[in-house]
């Protein structure tokens, strides 16, 4: 009889979907659950600047996930994908409908560090493997708990899984509104549904836009202007353009013997690694210089070491910045980058230092190469202004990406992913 009660268990487990209630303790964006977690990226394998995009049934271009356990040791990881709709909501499909395989694993492959003072594991995934595969294209969440625990979470990541079937033609300027063409990018597209029958675009296709693969920086909701046989054009002046921004400022810390670039002054000692940048200021108002960025990316790397995931040191860095006439009054400033995961939280605001006349914040980051900026809020405001210290310039390089979905009548209904492009400004203006 007991046997009998856990096969049905199990077979009730493999039928019926994942419960929103099972995952209620966690966010379905990037996010950290612990302090102890830091330095955690997915990104496609031995490409540290890419975006995590698989393509199904591929053998190539597997996701790796890596993170750093700062408690040492080894922890019992454990992690599950979640598919969700185009706004990362839940998707109704269950989980053997999207996974071959197991439904959950555990993450086997840890390193401790070499000849760090900041003693940590380094984990790494890679998916899909052996034991998990993918059976469907579309958004996914992937999502790592403690001791076989999903009420404990320690991390979020999103990704996507792509399935061509459509293809996406950008076209890339200069804003078309007179009082942006200065200071804005307009990115219009085609889509070409190859010859695939859709019934209702303006219900069955969703397009996002995203610029630097921020997720503070995307739009979504676009609907067709015109359609053409298999062609939808969506050629705005308004909803799809972006504020160019600035090239990034970046602070080299991948030496901890030699000061890198942004570096003003640093002190390596038996209790901690410490750096004090060079005092940024305002570019808001100052003429644009190009110069080579990551676009808000970071790289791990060690100059005086052969692999920086596990012989990276932590260097508490102090990041500052110049405020003219003391605090500003009615919002907050923040440090916006990838190693932030883009967010204007607590972790990433600063403060103001009346003894040094600064806004200062304090980061603990892994040895390398790190974008950033500095964004200013509101207080009534939803979004932070990050041209507010650093301007913005229709001259200035960015990444766009365009991700197309579609969810045709059918009666498994989920948004698929099927086209993905991406266009560089720099490149497709012409400079």
């Amino acid at each position: 009889m007991k046997k009998l009660s856990v096969t049905l268990a199990l077979l009730l487990w493999l039928v019926f979907p994942v419960k929103a209630t099972e995952y209620d303790n966690i966010r379905f964006e990037d996010q950290v659950y612990v302090d102890h977690v830091r330095t955690i990226q997915i990104l496609v394998q031995g490409k540290p600047f890419s975006n995590p995009i698989y393509t199904l049934g591929s053998n190539q271009d597997l996701l790796e996930l890596h993170f750093d356990d700062l408690k040492g040791g080894f922890e019992a990881y454990n992690y599950t994908v979640i598919h969700c709709n185009a706004d990362w909501t839940p998707s109704n499909l269950f989980q053997n409908q999207y996974l071959e395989g197991y439904f959950e694993d555990q993450v086997v492959t840890n390193t401790p560090s070499i000849n760090t003072l900041q003693k940590y594991t380094h984990y790494q995934l890679q998916i899909p493997n052996a034991n998990m595969q993918f059976k469907v294209s579309g958004n996914y969440i992937l999502y790592v708990y403690s001791n076989f625990d999903k009420q404990k979470p320690i991390l979020t990541r999103r990704f996507f899984v792509l399935q061509s079937s459509f293809t996406v033609v950008p076209y890339l300027k200069r804003a078309s509104k007179p009082s942006e063409i200065y200071t804005s990018h307009e990115i219009d597209f085609d889509i070409n549904t190859n010859g695939i029958r859709v019934f209702n675009p303006f219900e069955e296709v969703k397009v996002v836009i995203r610029q630097n693969g921020r997720w503070d920086k995307e739009v979504a909701g676009l609907l067709p202007l015109f359609i053409r046989d298999n062609m939808l054009s969506y050629d705005y002046a308004d909803r799809n353009v972006f504020k160019a921004g600035n090239e990034f400022r970046k602070v080299d810390l991948r030496s901890l013997r030699f000061r890198g670039d942004g570096v003003a002054g640093m002190e390596v000692t038996d209790k901690g690694n410490f750096v004090e940048m060079r005092i940024d200021e305002s570019r808001s108002s100052r003429r644009y210089l190009f110069f080579e960025d990551l676009n808000g990316r970071y790289l791990i790397q060690n100059m005086e070491g052969r692999d920086g995931a596990t012989d990276g040191d932590y260097i508490t860095v102090k990041f500052r910045l110049a405020s003219d006439g003391g605090p500003l009054n009615g919002g907050k400033i923040y440090v916006l980058g990838s190693f932030g995961d883009w967010k204007s939280n607590t972790d990433t605001e600063m403060y103001y230092n009346y003894d040094t006349g600064f806004y200062e914040k304090e980061f603990y980051l892994k040895q390398g190469f790190y974008d950033y900026i500095y964004g200013f809020k509101r207080d009534d405001a939803r979004l932070v202004d990050d041209n507010w210290f650093e301007g913005s310039y229709e001259e200035s390089e960015s990444d766009y990406e365009i991700f197309v979905y579609h969810n045709p009548p059918t009666s498994t209904k989920y948004d698929r992913l099927v086209a993905y492009t991406k266009v560089n400004s720099l490149n497709r203006l012409g400079r």
